[in-house]
């Protein structure tokens, strides 16, 4: 057992390495991809900011009474999600409409940049799409084969996490029949059809000839008395208490 722990603990170590170096990744790539993109707005209007995100581009601008940038409109690429071929095939511009008083100037100065960004996209759309497939291109191969790593690493420690849970399932097959098993949270045991008492731990002695039946041993909840129930289902009773330890192994393997 606690050489599979140790082996676990190698894996689980190598992922988060993984998932650092992935992350690295993502990051670069999205800086390149602002500094590829940006440059096809840059400076057509002073006041805007803009922001390149994933496979967005945002735009704000100053709001003096809300204190703050607000939303201009975005630029969204298209993307190919079920087609094999590019990432991006297109340019999606959205922005929200309202009615514009004739004294909001905030509002009457989004318009008008709005009509400057929707000829940008009317004239250069396919640069912009040709360059962001250009640029995520530059990122493929150290994606896939952070995935191919990683796919690895999630099916060796998966089949660790099984086997750790077989060992264990088997220690308390043992225990249950020995000195008996202590629940971390106190449990329902379902000991006959009529009979199902909230309990601490429990144990089973006196088996029958086969083997099927036995008496159960457990410390009531409330209270804390020992009781006993002669005549329970050993496979039933059995198979309860490993599902409620398996939730525990399980959220301990998750943690």
């Amino acid at each position: 057992m606690e050489a599979l722990e140790e082996m676990k603990q190698v894996f689980t170590t190598q992922k988060n390495e993984l998932e650092e170096a992935r992350s690295e990744i993502y990051t670069r790539r999205e800086q390149a991809m602002s500094d590829a993109l940006i440059p096809y707005f840059e400076g057509f209007h002073p006041d805007v900011y803009i922001e390149v995100t994933g496979g967005s581009i945002y735009f704000k601008m100053d709001h003096s009474e809300l204190n703050r940038r607000k939303e201009l409109f975005t630029l969204y690429l298209r993307e190919r999600y079920f087609e094999e071929g590019q990432r991006y095939d297109g340019v999606d511009l959205s922005y929200y409409t309202t009615s514009t008083k004739g004294d909001d100037e905030w509002e009457l100065k989004r318009l008008r940049i709005l009509g400057d960004a929707a000829d940008i996209v009317l004239k250069r759309q396919h640069n912009i799409v040709d360059t962001a497939n250009y640029t995520s291109n530059l990122f493929k191969d150290e994606f896939s084969r952070s995935y191919e790593q990683m796919n690895l690493i999630n099916k060796a420690i998966g089949e660790l996490n099984d086997k750790i849970i077989a060992v264990k399932k088997k220690r308390i097959e043992f225990d249950l029949k020995n000195e008996g098993v202590e629940f971390k949270e106190t449990v329902y045991i379902d000991l006959k059809h009529n009979y199902t008492p909230r309990v601490k731990s429990i144990k089973l002695m006196d088996f029958s000839p086969s083997g099927k039946k036995a008496t159960a041993i457990f410390t009531w909840a409330h209270g804390g008395q020992e009781l006993r129930e002669e005549g329970i289902n050993v496979g039933r009773v059995t198979n309860q208490v490993i599902r409620y330890a398996n939730i525990i192994i399980q959220k301990e393997l998750v943690d």
